[in-house]
């Protein structure tokens, strides 16, 4: 079983020329497909059994996704789960949101806080926080670092999930990227909360990052709390599971700790699904 926890989805019409271009700059001379269809997103997920696909509500940087298209997005692929945005600086967020879970048929929520500028402990999101304890509604939310100049750094740190996850002991978390590059925050978070997780997306290709991170996450007894992502299209689930088995290569003929292989491939191949819908998925697409 491989589980996708973390890949986008968006169209060109979705994103403002700004955040095209910071894209661009942070990502260099790899280039990266922004029109995201069902039948590229499918390809790069024919290796997978499931994936959570989401997009960015986030019009403070330059992006916004509906949540009728991830519902369309998704409508088709049985092996696919679509997560609904929320921003609660837009004026019907509560609305939007409700009407995305009972409406749309989503089944998890994606906060990309820093990047529509709130903060995860904002108590405008405690309905919201409320319903997905009530109906089993998974949270993903970035955490760690942007490429967006405006995006408040100050709402991404993992640490916030400390009180969040007290706050809301309920409802299941997912801190996106380990929260690179406060990776330590993050393992001591999940820890401590059994109701929160964290996912590797597009840390493979920070191999010397990645392998202290989960050196430290071995040496905490916290593997198990971490879930398979690669942020496509920023990457790809070929590339992830690739970087993570060749992860050990960079400290051979040396006196270094390994990340054991077990633990790698039990990180590849867990089944985050039940983890993370302990009560069932809701709406169905089980």
């Amino acid at each position: 079983m491989i589980v996708d926890v973390h890949t986008h989805a968006f169209a060109p019409a979705q994103i403002e020329e700004r955040f095209a271009l910071e894209t661009r700059r942070a990502r260099g001379s790899v280039a990266i497909d922004l029109d995201i269809s069902p039948e590229k997103h499918a390809a790069a997920m024919r290796n997978v059994d499931r994936a959570i696909v989401f997009g960015l509500k986030a019009r403070h940087v330059g992006i916004h996704t509906p949540d009728a298209f991830i519902a369309d997005f998704v409508r088709d692929n049985p092996k696919l789960l679509g997560f609904c945005g929320v921003d609660p600086n837009e004026k019907n967020y509560l609305r939007d949101f409700e009407a995305a879970i009972f409406d749309w048929g989503l089944c998890g929520i994606k906060l990309a806080a820093m990047y529509a500028n709130f903060s995860p402990l904002d108590e405008r999101l405690t309905p919201v926080y409320e319903l997905a304890a009530h109906k089993g509604l998974p949270v993903l939310a970035h955490t760690g670092t942007t490429f967006c100049q405006f995006a408040p750094l100050e709402f991404t740190r993992p640490i916030l999930f400390d009180e969040l996850a007290m706050k809301h002991p309920e409802v299941v978390f997912i801190m996106a990227h380990l929260g690179h590059p406060w990776e330590g925050e993050t393992l001591a978070v999940i820890r401590k909360h059994p109701n929160v997780y964290a996912d590797i997306s597009a840390l493979h290709y920070r191999p010397w990052q990645l392998y202290n991170a989960l050196v430290l996450a071995q040496e905490y007894g916290v593997t198990h709390k971490i879930l398979f992502g690669s942020d496509f299209p920023f990457a790809t689930p070929s590339e992830t599971i690739a970087g993570l088995q060749a992860l050990n290569r960079m400290v051979e003929g040396t006196h270094l700790p390994r990340v054991s292989s077990e633990n790698l491939e039990e990180i590849i191949h867990r089944d985050s699904v039940k983890l993370l819908f302990p009560k069932g998925i809701f709406g169905g697409r089980a």
